[in-house]
């Protein structure tokens, strides 16, 4: 389990467009947007 100094907040601006995009991939997934972009960024390709 995670402690609350190993996390973060952050906020940040997208169009809506895009947040509705994202929305309709997480819930097909079913993840939270917010669980969806944090594992769409952490499976990235390097």
């Amino acid at each position: 389990m995670s402690t609350k100094e190993e996390k973060t907040k952050i906020l940040f601006t997208m169009p809506v467009e895009l947040k509705e995009e994202l929305s309709k991939e997480a819930e097909k997934d079913y993840r939270s947007l917010n669980n969806y972009i944090l594992w769409v960024l952490l499976h990235r390709n390097k």
